[in-house]
């Protein structure tokens, strides 16, 4: 057998003689052994899919004249004439021209059995009987030759198979370590932006303080105290929303949320205003931290920060910050809650949200972090 293959490469630019099928088959069967024993190396001693590559791309560009005079000689053996050998050689273009009308005809799907009909075809040519003359094998040749292909065949199995086993492993191992990293990053970005809450409140009180004697109380705290959303029990404002219609609002810059009632937008101001409970909500893709974007929204008092789980949004978690403000129209105190979030994209989220009352306020905060869509 070992003298066959040595004649694949002896004869490589032979293309007027003739090859046996065992000798056509066998040389296949080589040739896969040997990509299979490249993979397998270079995957599980070398842990290297580039060296794979080069060894494989650098041993088909050796084979490609020996295996095409090796089909044109099998082609030849089975008694074909030049004009038929021509077109098999160049049946591949047909093949792409038939994958064109397929496309055309909006029949892709049809492409692989056209594929697996090409490919049997070819199987058929080259598997012929030899048209002059074939050697005969005994029985026990027989049982040799299929020994030791079956050996052969099952060995490239087992590198192919365990060579992949390990591709897929460090693939999984690798994905977890990037997921990992991406919550860890997540993380710190939550931390982050719970500290500088502290931060930007402390010099939000100094220039509050300047011009407003109100918010001076709200500001003049250097952090803001954890503090857990504790269900409250419905008033009747929280109740009338209940019984409105749902809606959803947003945009596709900002992302879309569900809300109750009928909403108006400001475009100016990005703001949608309810006017059935008199609230208020502020989107914003320009967040840059608590206090800073719009400063007509400055809290009268600050109660304390939580955090929000975004549940449609791999788990974002949003800082939440809860206080009160006061109306510069009426001078009525109602309750505000300010929201800023990390997208995956890295793209900052800002919400601000006002409403007669904090159970009301919650309830549309709930509503928000369970519904929120990015697109």
């Amino acid at each position: 057998m070992l003298r066959r293959y040595l004649r694949y490469w002896r004869e490589a630019f032979d293309f007027h003689s003739g090859a046996y099928r065992l000798d056509f088959w066998w040389v296949h069967i080589v040739n896969t052994f040997i990509f299979a024993s490249i993979l397998f190396v270079s995957i599980i001693f070398f842990n290297s899919w580039s060296l794979a590559t080069k060894l494989s791309g650098t041993f088909s560009i050796l084979i490609t004249i020996p295996n095409l005079s090796l089909f044109i000689r099998r082609l030849r053996d089975t008694g074909f004439p030049v004009q038929t050998i021509m077109f098999v050689l160049m049946s591949p273009s047909l093949l792409g021209v038939s994958f064109g009308i397929l496309v055309s005809f909006r029949l892709v799907i049809l492409a692989p059995i056209a594929f697996l009909i090409y490919f049997g075809w070819l199987i058929c040519l080259v598997s012929r009987r030899s048209a002059y003359w074939t050697p005969t094998l005994s029985k026990k040749q027989k049982a040799f030759y299929a020994a030791l292909i079956s050996a052969v065949m099952i060995l490239t199995a087992c590198f192919q198979v365990t060579a992949l086993k390990h591709v897929t492993h460090e693939f999984r191992a690798a994905a977890q370590k990037y997921i990992q990293e991406q919550r860890q990053v997540n993380e710190n970005r939550g931390k982050s932006a719970s500290s500088s809450y502290s931060t930007k409140n402390g010099s939000m009180s100094s220039s509050t303080q300047e011009t407003d004697d109100n918010t001076s109380e709200a500001s003049s705290a250097s952090s803001i105290p954890e503090k857990e959303v504790t269900e409250l029990p419905d008033d009747s404002e929280t109740t009338a929303y209940r019984g409105l219609t749902e809606d959803t609002i947003g945009d596709a810059t900002f992302g879309f949320f569900k809300v109750h009632g009928t909403w108006e937008q400001d475009t100016a101001s990005l703001q949608w205003l309810q006017s059935q409970q008199n609230v208020m909500i502020l989107t914003s893709t320009q967040g840059q931290g608590f206090g800073v974007d719009f400063a007509s929204f400055s809290f009268k008092k600050i109660t304390g920060q939580s955090y929000v789980l975004l549940n449609q949004v791999d788990n974002v978690q949003a800082s939440r910050i809860d206080g009160t403000y006061q109306d510069t129209t009426s001078d009525s105190i109602k309750a505000m809650t300010y929201l800023e979030w990390h997208m995956p994209d890295g793209h900052i989220r800002v919400v601000y949200l006002i409403a007669p009352s904090r159970p009301l306020l919650n309830l549309i905060v709930k509503t928000l972090s369970e519904s929120f869509r990015a697109t």
